[in-house]
């Protein structure tokens, strides 16, 4: 997991050229083919399905070429685009219906689970999916997008120490849950 601040600079012509409503669109192409992958993975990861994270990259991105069209420019792209899909992502989650979730006393035992728990990236994937939403938020803006606890605290508008919190408490429930990926390398 990479913990270094991806930088994403826009050049002074692509900003140039966002700006002029006569080019803005085929530069809004070369916006969208920059940071369109980083919003995705992000998406992916806080709402665990493909679908969802292609409505959120969709919906994102229509709202960054709104923002361009008013007559605003982009002075650090990613957190920008962070911000919009998160906020997407938080309203999707708040909008589903609640669902009742069966628990693992209540399933049936499928015994392909063992080929399974040979694939450690699934399991912490699953794991970081199953994450309270504030947590998870926090957590993957840390560890796979690489943003400081400012940067993460003036997106999520909490302070730093609140990011930090949440970062540990998400590591600390990340811990319990892998515990049996441990006892069983050993």
């Amino acid at each position: 997991m990479n913990t270094t601040k991806p930088t994403i600079v826009l050049n002074e012509d692509l900003q140039q050229r966002l700006a002029n409503p006569r080019e803005r669109n085929k530069a809004f192409g070369e916006l969208y083919d920059l940071l369109s992958r980083h919003v995705y993975a992000y998406a992916l990861r806080m709402t665990s399905s493909p679908s969802d994270a292609s409505d959120v990259t969709q919906e994102t991105f229509i709202r960054i070429h709104a923002h361009l069209v008013r007559g605003n420019t982009l002075v650090d792209p990613l957190p920008f685009c962070l911000l919009i899909a998160r906020q997407r992502v938080i309203n999707m989650q708040r909008d589903r219906k609640k669902t009742v979730e069966v628990d693992e006393h209540h399933s049936v035992f499928d015994p392909y689970v063992d080929i399974e728990r040979e694939n450690i990236r699934a399991h912490v994937e699953h794991a970081v999916a199953r994450l309270p939403l504030l947590l998870r938020d926090a957590f993957v803006l840390r560890y796979y997008d690489g943003l400081s606890y400012e940067a993460i605290a003036a997106l999520i508008a909490e302070t730093a120490g609140t990011a930090r919190m949440r970062v540990h408490r998400a590591k600390a429930i990340l811990r319990q849950e892998l515990v049996h990926l441990k006892k069983e390398s050993e």
